[in-house]
């Protein structure tokens, strides 16, 4: 898999850009605020449906416009594909628009255009995932999932939904325990505590699962960074069971037991949005303990599991998408790190300057020079 082009129109800073693509390596070499990090967030969107940086879409149109766009060109094996999307920042006053999808200048909902680009991304925000709280985690690895399952994004949403709605009727139990029983009525609650358990169940299994998958391509590379040898990789589930079935007995079994506790509350205190991805060294967590370096060691061992985990998926090697992540390790593990990337990937990079780069990307690599001439 690989993009052979990208085309920005009003997108960040970039007023009108075509770039194509080489296969491989390529460099995107310029000073701070050039606009290098916006070429890799525009295929991050097109690829997960999110940015790193930004929480709106306005954020990513570019100042004075309206429509920001932002296409790829891809291919896989036999097949080429054409990804859209299109962004909107009305002025101030005006109703907000959703953004829209393309495939193939065919319009799309996100859930059918999502996946058509496999991406494995390091921005230097992701250094902090494993210091966040646990739904950055939670958040990192359903969109991992998500990229090869579309079941799990479906599933993921409904969740949210259940989730919304039962809280809802938590609340207004919680406000009215001084004048009430502290009850909400079963019939209320019944439907959401059913879909609450189904799709609860189906999600936090299936995480388990992949996160098991995930282990031994993790082990591997944690062995190429000195700092993240001997770390460890979990999931934390709150309920048991090796089936949907088992551990959806052992949700419901939560719910009563945690119920007049939920009601205090006014919200949902179990299900898989309580759930944690661990990575521990000598069993401990590495968010409490370990140094910044050993933390960005650990990450980006996961991220290696993770291009293994979707490779074996999809058939191909993703795509890795590197912002800024060699200027901050040593020139052995920025060789490591290249050496590990699966051979015939493709790898955009970000560096500031040409002597960040290790002496084979220098070599091999396509060197592309920020800023650009559109």
């Amino acid at each position: 898999m690989r993009v052979t082009e990208l085309s920005l129109e009003d997108f960040r800073s970039y007023e009108r850009l075509r770039l194509e693509i080489a296969p491989g390596v390529t460099a995107f070499v310029g000073a701070n605020g050039q606009g290098k990090t916006n070429l890799l967030e525009a295929i991050h969107l097109l690829a997960r449906g999110d940015s790193p940086r930004a929480r709106e879409d306005p954020d990513m149109v570019r100042w004075g416009t309206q429509l920001g766009r932002a296409s790829a060109i891809v291919e896989q094996r036999e097949d080429t594909t054409r990804v859209d999307v299109l962004l909107f920042s009305p002025p101030p006053g005006e109703r907000r628009r959703p953004r829209r999808y393309l495939i193939n200048g065919a319009g799309k909902r996100a859930e059918d255009a999502l996946g058509e680009i496999v991406v494995v991304a390091f921005f230097p925000e992701d250094v902090d995932l494993l210091t966040a709280a646990p739904a950055a985690r939670r958040r990192y690895l359903d969109a991992m999932i998500g990229q090869s399952d579309r079941t799990h994004r479906a599933e993921t949403r409904a969740y949210a939904r259940v989730l919304e709605q039962r809280n809802a009727l938590l609340r207004a139990a919680a406000a009215q325990r001084d004048t009430s029983d502290d009850q909400v009525p079963v019939a209320e609650t019944a439907f959401w505590d059913s879909e609450l358990c189904r799709l609860g169940a189906r999600i936090s299994l299936r995480r388990e699962q992949v996160v098991h998958e995930l282990i031994p391509g993790f082990e591997e590379a944690a062995q190429r960074f000195a700092e993240a040898a001997g770390t460890k990789l979990e999931y934390t589930a709150q309920a048991n069971g090796a089936t949907a079935e088992e551990r959806e007995e052992g949700l419901r079994a939560l719910l009563h037991e945690k119920r007049q506790r939920e009601i205090w509350q006014g919200t949902t205190l179990v299900g898989p949005h309580r759930e944690d991805l661990l990575v521990t060294g000598g069993g401990r967590p590495l968010g409490t303990f370990a140094s910044r370096g050993e933390q960005r060691s650990a990450v980006l061992a996961l991220k290696l599991a993770e291009a293994g985990w979707l490779c074996a998926r999809i058939g191909d090697p993703p795509i890795f998408l590197l912002d800024d992540v060699l200027s901050e390790l040593d020139p052995g593990r920025r060789e490591a790190l290249i050496d590990a990337l699966p051979a015939g990937a493709q790898t955009l990079l970000t560096a500031a300057l040409p002597a960040g780069l290790p002496p084979s990307v220098v070599t091999h690599a396509r060197i592309v020079e920020i800023p650009l001439v559109a």
